[in-house]
């Protein structure tokens, strides 16, 4: 019987706990990791990391966990934009730079720094 090496080394993930302890992990499971009429599948690329986390909803995307700003920004920018055209409101650069700063002020306190798994086949 040949061996399925499902087993990851994980010197990187027990290397961020040891310097990180008092951190969260957080899995981030890829699109390409589910499998449907399963369970669980398992993930044949795992990678860790320690970043940051948004710990709380989004308005335009409830269920959404978002681990990187820049892509927050703009899906951030976008909602502000949809928002105010859905008013019939045309929104200035000027006026979408200071909404934005706002929005990001009010979310900021809601970013973790934490030990990120990410999985995916």
């Amino acid at each position: 019987m040949s061996e399925l090496n499902i087993i990851q080394d994980s010197t990187e993930l027990r290397k961020l706990i040891a310097e990180n302890p008092d951190l969260p992990i957080v899995v981030m499971v890829g699109e390409e990791a589910a499998v449907e009429g399963w369970s669980y599948t398992y993930c044949t690329d795992v990678r860790c990391e320690v970043g940051e986390v948004l710990d709380c909803e989004c308005p335009w995307e409830p269920e959404k966990v978002y681990n990187d700003k820049i892509e927050f920004e703009e899906d951030l920018a976008d909602y502000i934009l949809e928002e105010n055209e859905d008013r019939h409101h045309r929104v200035t650069d000027a006026q979408l730079e200071r909404i934005l700063k706002v929005w990001k002020d009010t979310y900021s306190q809601y970013w973790r720094k934490a030990i990120i798994v990410r999985a995916d086949n």
